[in-house]
């Protein structure tokens, strides 16, 4: 899934997504566009009750509850829409050219230092991030934030790689 994507937990433990230094979007939207459902986020994460608390604080007719209403939704908050937007195809397609291409190649030493730190078993003829990748990522966050994880030493030599 191509693009910036830097993501974040503001002090009321909401978790943000901020796409190539756009405005930034509810991480929940942003998984469920990808194509996940909220039941693979929740059975995903090791605290589903901070996702449940944003749930519950939106109005039942405001939550995405598929795919569609959450690329109508995503697609709002980046461009700043006001108003009913009907889900399009040229939507899909536009927010797909911008923001989720395949070109987030990880090539192989990436994808197994990936599994190994995010605990994934993607196979490692898998050289783009996936939507599983992003959610064991913002998983790996939230323990961060319960102080259950280890933050890495940028510094430190085991993760830096030369190339030759």
């Amino acid at each position: 899934w191509g693009g910036r994507l830097k993501s974040e937990i503001d002090s009321k433990t909401r978790i943000w997504a901020r796409i190539s230094k756009k405005r930034k979007v509810s991480i929940l939207v942003l998984l469920l566009a990808m194509g996940l459902t909220i039941k693979q986020v929740l059975d995903s994460v090791c605290s589903p009750k901070i996702f449940l608390d944003v749930l519950k604080k939106k109005k039942r007719k405001e939550q995405p509850q598929s795919t569609e209403d959450a690329i109508v939704e995503l697609y709002k908050q980046l461009y700043c829409i006001g108003g009913d937007i009907v889900f399009s195809e040229s939507i899909r397609k536009e927010l797909q050219k911008k923001f989720f291409q395949q070109r987030c190649e990880l090539g192989k030493i990436g994808r197994l230092n990936l599994n190994k730190k995010l605990n994934l078993k993607v196979p490692e003829n898998e050289y783009f991030l996936l939507p599983q990748d992003i959610l064991a990522a913002i998983d790996y966050l939230i323990k961060i934030k319960l102080g259950i994880g280890t933050l890495d030493d940028i510094d430190h030599l085991k993760n830096r790689r030369t190339r030759s």
